[in-house]
């Protein structure tokens, strides 16, 4: 899997997680985009910080932080396929809506 299309699909996945929240007012909200902007690869806990089209609308601009285990020295090196969390999994999506703010934690996951 390319970074692109880790990108597209974790998109996918968040809109889906959004759907099957417990909290009635996160199950109308949606990710329509992810743009990464700040790649901390080498940091004792790696992670990926950027923009994310998030909310009611799809629209609003949130911030995002991918937290991964995989300590590299570049996006290259990144296995992408194993930071996509399964459909079956739950607990690695965690959105704050009134900071704005979603912590992706695909080692979080658990089955559901």
């Amino acid at each position: 899997m390319t970074e692109h299309e880790f990108w597209q699909r974790l998109e996918l996945r968040i809109c889906t997680k959004f759907e099957g929240f417990v909290d009635s007012h996160l199950r109308h909200y949606w990710c329509d985009g992810l743009v990464p902007e700040d790649y901390q690869l080498t940091a004792s806990e790696p992670h990926i910080d950027g923009l994310a089209y998030c909310g009611q609308s799809g629209g609003e601009r949130w911030r995002f932080t991918l937290q991964f285990s995989q300590q590299v020295t570049s996006p290259d090196e990144i296995d992408w396929s194993a930071l996509l969390p399964s459909d079956r999994l739950t607990g690695w999506l965690t959105p704050d809506p009134e900071s704005r703010t979603l912590r992706i934690a695909p080692q979080a996951g658990y089955d559901d």
